[in-house]
């Protein structure tokens, strides 16, 4: 039986500093891709038998903890990061067309800074269509009016709500709060 060899104090630093390196590389490389990306790769995954249920679940996991935007633990990164590699490794167009679609879906939904003017259009806009469950209409219409405060939190829980308006058809046009204030 060989002992293992002890490393220095230095030596055991700089391969902490390494591993850290690498966990935080790995974890960008991970934010590259949308939650739509995560979950065709799942899907591929589960079609082509080419990732373990385990890794499909980490495709899940993932897309779910970006949807939120939550922080990763150590092992979601380093499963990810193997799964990138063996989509990349087995089909890489798979990214590719990802990556494409969400340049398009980026430029065809630009992403609206929650201001009460977007809101209050929001909220006309989805009082005449009502594509947003109730719950979300009234907490737009709370923001718009000023009985909820535009924080952080708010803001960004609005900008999820203004999203799905986005993809039913809602586009912000400044001038027609203004008219339906004005009448």
């Amino acid at each position: 039986m060989i002992a293992p060899v002890k490393l220095s104090k230095k030596e055991l630093a700089e391969q902490q500093e390494i591993a850290l390196f690498q966990q935080r590389e790995d974890s960008r490389r991970i934010r590259l891709y949308s939650p739509d990306t995560w979950k065709k790769i799942e899907n591929w995954g589960r079609e082509s038998g080419n990732l373990s249920q385990h890794l499909q679940n980490y495709c899940f996991t993932i897309a779910g903890r970006l949807r939120k935007g939550m922080k990763f633990e150590g092992f979601e990164i380093s499963n990810g990061a193997r799964v990138l590699d063996i989509v990349t490794e087995l089909s890489p167009q798979l990214l590719e067309i990802a990556e494409t679609q969400a340049i398009t879906n980026e430029k065809q939904y630009p992403k609206l800074e929650v201001t009460p003017e977007v809101l209050k259009e929001a909220v006309l806009w989805d009082k005449k269509n009502k594509k947003l469950k109730t719950i979300s209409y009234t907490f737009l219409a709370e923001l718009s009016n000023g009985k909820k405060h535009l924080t952080d939190q708010n803001k960004k829980i609005a900008s999820w709500n203004i999203e799905i308006l986005q993809k039913c058809g809602f586009e912000y046009k400044p001038q027609m709060v203004e008219a339906e204030m004005a009448s």
